[in-house]
């Protein structure tokens, strides 16, 4: 399939949509797609804002098209594997922690990360588990 515009509106790209203030201190949303972190969109309602955000992001895709640049994708396959970088005092407090409960380092930052996700999705305002982001959206 040629990756041409169409293709690309076609893809599932994460949304985020916030309500924050504007200079004047009035309430307006701000939009983005997490794969392509510069484009935004903004408005006075999340309708506006993930309108905005979806006509920033056509004309973004369709510079990157012209200047050869390749069009960043959403990810749709995760492996399992995290590889993270952490203060060495954390290191070693996760290490100790990980030693006192009989556990590998690996297994015990896995369990204490998924117990996180749990407490997140449990408190979420639908009370669903997420697994995926929370807005995951085509371009129009």
């Amino acid at each position: 399939m040629e990756k041409n515009l169409e293709y690309y509106k076609k893809l599932p790209y994460t949304i985020v949509i916030k309500r924050d203030k504007n200079n004047e201190g009035n309430i307006c949303y701000i939009a983005r797609v997490l794969e392509i972190p510069h484009i935004l969109g903004d408005g006075k309602t999340a309708q506006e804002a993930f309108k905005c955000l979806n006509e920033h992001m056509v004309i973004a895709i369709k510079a990157y098209l012209r200047d050869g640049i390749t069009v960043p994708e959403p990810q749709t396959e995760y492996s399992g594997n995290l590889n993270i970088r952490v203060d060495p005092e954390l290191h070693a407090y996760l290490a100790q922690e990980a030693a006192a409960q009989d556990m590998s380092l690996n297994k015990y930052t896995s369990l204490i990360l998924e117990r996180r996700h749990t407490y997140l999705a449990s408190s979420s305002p639908s009370g669903k588990k997420r697994v995926r982001p929370r807005h995951s959206h085509s371009v129009h």
